[in-house]
């Protein structure tokens, strides 16, 4: 089971009121109505929450140092005699900014935190399959 983040939940009267404090190390208060599996439901989507905000802000720094330098570099392309070669440094840098982008928003499918367990389980079971002569 995921570890338990500092998720409180208090109930006030019919209604249910959640409060989520902190990022790591609170304990966690249970009380009488909350089941357990709520309590670690909560923690779990707090603990995606928190990672997917830490790769979107590394994403946007990562972008504006990208626009940043760029612009330094067209400006030094520019100011200079010879050929243009400011475009293979933005082609290149875009890429990988790019891909960085596409991981930061969860679009690529082998960087997902679920995709490792869903192929181990697809290997396991393929290979149960032909031990036992199922396939082929």
């Amino acid at each position: 089971m995921a570890r338990l983040l500092s998720v409180v939940v208090a109930i006030r009267g019919p209604q249910e009121e959640i409060t989520v404090r902190g990022q790591s190390s609170e304990p966690v208060e249970i009380r009488p109505g909350v089941s357990v599996r709520e309590q670690a439901r909560i923690a779990e989507i707090e603990q995606w929450a928190w990672r997917r905000v830490r790769a979107m802000r590394a994403f946007y720094t990562h972008l504006t140092i990208f626009v940043g330098i760029m612009l330094i570099l067209f400006l030094v392309d520019t100011a200079t005699a010879g050929p243009v070669w400011f475009y293979i440094p933005l082609c290149a840098w875009g890429l990988i900014l790019a891909l960085h982008g596409l991981h930061a928003y969860d679009m690529l499918p082998w960087t997902t935190q679920g995709w490792e367990q869903r192929k181990v389980r697809e290997l396991v079971i393929s290979r149960m399959r032909e031990e036992r002569g199922l396939d082929g």
